[in-house]
């Protein structure tokens, strides 16, 4: 009995089969408690669903099972009743497929000091962690899944909770099959392999040895999922796929050329539903998780917006996907980046809230924003695995709509290469330094490109833009809050966030630099910490066509002008003329750097790495001056950077365990977004206040406190959310 089987079955159980889990929950505790003696009746129980057998006949310990999710509720009825009908009852152990852990704490102390109860619980975790070793529960398990978990695998409902982008079966059956695959196979196997397999064995899924397929009907389904390719072509990558397949994981009838999964396939399959339906259901709980800390708890609104949530979730990972996918078979760089996650909530908005106001429209797609970037910047290892693999799924299903051949088209992207980094880029580096590791999506993202064989390059302009920052943040801390303007420097805001006082940070920029040479300070620490070696690009810059220089010149000076006329900038002319210098000389530098490479927009071997929108603006007006004569584009995105090495040509020099590590997406919002000056205010408020608390006490009420005050009302308006969610509620009930 696998424990996700189990896990499946406990969370999928309705409030109308509680007569089932009464059953089971009895079935499984006689192993532990062979005097457990079921009372439970229709007539009333008195508050006890079981008890365990005294031979004084005087009840000490009883059993209440239940499945509602307002567990708290129910255990209080249920103290008060049992206090009232058994005045020798000492030991209340609640049983529950809910998910409670430590949550009951401050209930158990309420309880023994308002009744004298002990209250035990035995949620779903303690139900998973007793399952191994007993064959007795291991059978009471299985008989609970087989009547819960195997008809819900053997429908259609787990494919489209799977894929919920995706509008047919069909469509549903590729892409969750295409998740298998990935977390299968090895790093080696083509992409076009991985996917026809992975396609033959979606359209194979309901086979058994008296209910084969023929050949040709496979073929023919797989090429109604994507009938734009060249029918041939097709079916010979599924002839392939049946090759290779046959030989340990179908079974074929060569005298009628049918074939069908082997019964340990169709086991194996089944076990492996079961695994990601567990995966979807952490992900359901960790986007509740994270609405309650916008919605107060409010069960009713956290269910609606979770769905909501979850589906925006996979829409945006399919809309990354496609953007991928176009980008590589039309060989044209586009940016992935935020406008994908707007582009995808929008799209659920509008499908989804067809009665809303526009007023009530905006509410929830804010919220939903917001708990999809607080998702994406700190999963779990669990959820960054599953999203992972399902984004990469999203990718190949993507790739297949454009080219049956997936590995043609990815071997036209650059193989090695060599990337510049912004200052935009190395800043989040050193924020990072002050979370932990598992956080730290900038960090990970550029070992796994150093371990894919890519070089990491800085210029001394960028060196030089940090040490200007950490002077800036320098400053800050010296100035007076009245007395400061602008907005806050990012790293003393991050430094600020993370609850430690100002007073501190200059300490704290002593890991990156010292007083006396600060630039070779900064130029050594990226190189030892994250193999990022300093390499200017003044040279190349030089040698660029003059009249592509003066128009790349033009259009950064323009940027910059632009960005320093709005109300909180205090750039001066110097400064100004300096970073244009800098972001001319990656921009251009790295262009002249492609002269030997083979003419490819995606095949280049040197590219500019940043997340500075200016970037994308300077771009698109240089094409419009220079129009045909435009060479590509130098700069990419640090959400292409990811995908390409997921999917890209380097996938085979990491290892899965590395590539795990990859973000889910970085998006281009920043890893803070920017506190405003009243709220640091604050936080040094609190800080005096907390004087007499050790340190990390200090750290973490101010970090809490900050974290808190960004989803204060004004994020979501309480205005008008009610009717909004009746509105969805109505919506989703034609469903």
């Amino acid at each position: 009995m696998k424990r996700e089987r189990l896990q499946l079955a406990l969370e999928r159980l309705h409030p109308e089969q509680w007569k089932m889990f009464e059953e089971f929950a009895s079935a499984f505790l006689s192993s532990q408690y062979p005097n457990i003696r079921t009372v439970a009746s229709p007539y009333g129980d008195r508050g006890r669903d079981a008890e365990l057998f005294s031979h004084d006949g005087r009840i000490k310990t009883i059993f209440q099972y239940s499945i509602t999710r307002d567990w708290a509720s129910k255990i209080r009825t249920t103290a008060r009743t049992v206090s009232e009908s058994f005045s020798d009852a000492k030991i209340l152990i609640y049983v529950t497929n809910q998910s409670i852990l430590s949550a009951a704490d401050s209930l158990k102390n309420e309880l023994l000091e308002k009744y004298e109860l002990i209250l035990d619980i035995h949620d779903i975790s303690w139900f998973l962690d007793r399952l191994g070793g007993d064959e007795h529960r291991n059978a009471v398990s299985e008989e609970l899944a087989r009547k819960i978990v195997d008809p819900y695998l053997d429908s259609t409902n787990i494919l489209k909770r799977s894929a919920p982008a995706l509008s047919t079966t069909e469509y549903q059956a590729a892409l969750t099959f295409l998740q298998l695959q990935w977390e299968d196979d090895t790093r080696e196997k083509g992409l076009t392999k991985l996917s026809f397999q992975a396609l033959v064995r979606a359209v194979l899924r309901k086979t058994h040895s008296e209910s084969r397929m023929s050949r040709s009907e496979i073929k023919n389904r797989i090429i109604e999922i994507f009938p734009n390719h060249d029918t041939k072509h097709v079916q010979n990558l599924v002839d392939s796929a049946l090759q290779k397949l046959t030989k340990s994981y179908i079974r074929h009838w060569s005298k009628q050329d049918e074939f069908c999964l082997t019964h340990a396939e169709a086991e194996r399959v089944r076990e492996r539903l079961a695994k990601i339906e567990v995966a979807n259901s952490d992900l359901d709980f960790e986007i509740q998780s994270v609405l309650n800390r916008y919605l107060n708890q409010n069960t009713e609104e956290v269910d609606l917006l979770s769905n909501l949530c979850r589906i925006a979730i996979d829409r945006y990972l399919f809309e990354r996907g496609e953007t991928f996918a176009a980008a590589i078979t039309n060989n044209k760089l586009h940016k992935i980046g935020v406008e994908e996650l707007e582009k995808s909530i929008g799209h659920v908005a509008r499908s989804e809230l067809e009665k809303s106001s526009p007023k009530q429209k905006e509410q929830i797609v804010q919220t939903i924003y917001e708990a999809m970037v607080d998702l994406f910047t700190e999963p779990s290892t669990t959820i960054q695995n599953h999203l992972h693999s399902k984004a990469n799924a999203y990718t190949l299903f993507a790739f297949l709509g454009r080219t049956p051949d997936i590995q043609g088209a990815i071997s036209k992207m650059f193989s090695h290469g060599t990337i510049w980094l912004d200052t935009s880029i190395i800043l989040p580096l050193f924020a990072e330094t002050l979370i932990f590791d598992e956080q730290r999506r900038f960090t990970q993202m550029l070992e796994v490109a150093s371990s894919a064989g890519l070089e990491l390059r800085v210029t001394s302009g960028v060196i030089e833009e940090i040490e200007r920052h950490l002077n800036r943040c320098l400053t800050y801390v010296r100035t007076p809050h009245f007395q400061w303007i602008g907005h806050v420097p990012f790293l003393i805001d991050a430094y600020m966030r993370s609850g430690r006082p100002p007073a501190s940070f200059p300490f704290w920029i002593e890991t990156f630099e010292g007083p006396e040479r600060p630039e070779d300070d900064l130029a050594e620490y990226l190189r030892e910490f994250f193999n990022i070696e300093h390499e200017d690009l003044e040279e190349e810059e030089m040698k660029a066509e003059p009249t592509i220089r003066a128009t790349v010149q033009e259009a950064w000076h323009a940027a910059h002008a632009s960005r320093r006329r709005r109300p909180d900038n205090s750039l001066d002319d110097i400064t100004m003329d300096r970073l244009v210098r800098h972001d001319v000389e990656n921009y251009l530098g790295v262009m002249e750097r492609r002269r030997q490479d083979r003419p490819s927009s995606l095949g280049y071997s040197a590219w500019w790495l940043t997340l500075d929108r200016l970037a994308d603006q300077v771009d698109k007006d240089i094409r419009e001056t220079l129009k045909d004569q435009t060479p590509p584009t130098p700069i990419m995105s640090a959400d292409f950077l990811v995908n390409y090495l997921s999917i890209g040509p380097m996938r085979s020099k990491l290892t899965r365990e590395v590539e795990s590590t990859l973000p889910i997406t970085l998006l281009d919002v920043g890893m803070f977004d920017e506190l405003p000056p009243d709220l640091l205010l604050e936080a040094e408020r609190i800080r005096q206040e907390s004087a007499d608390l050790p340190d990390h006490m200090i750290r973490r009420r101010v970090r809490d406190h900050l974290d808190a005050a960004k989803r204060r009302p004004g994020h979501i308006k309480r205005e008008g959310i009610q009717s909004v969610l009746k509105a969805i509620s109505s919506e989703t009930s034609r469903d």
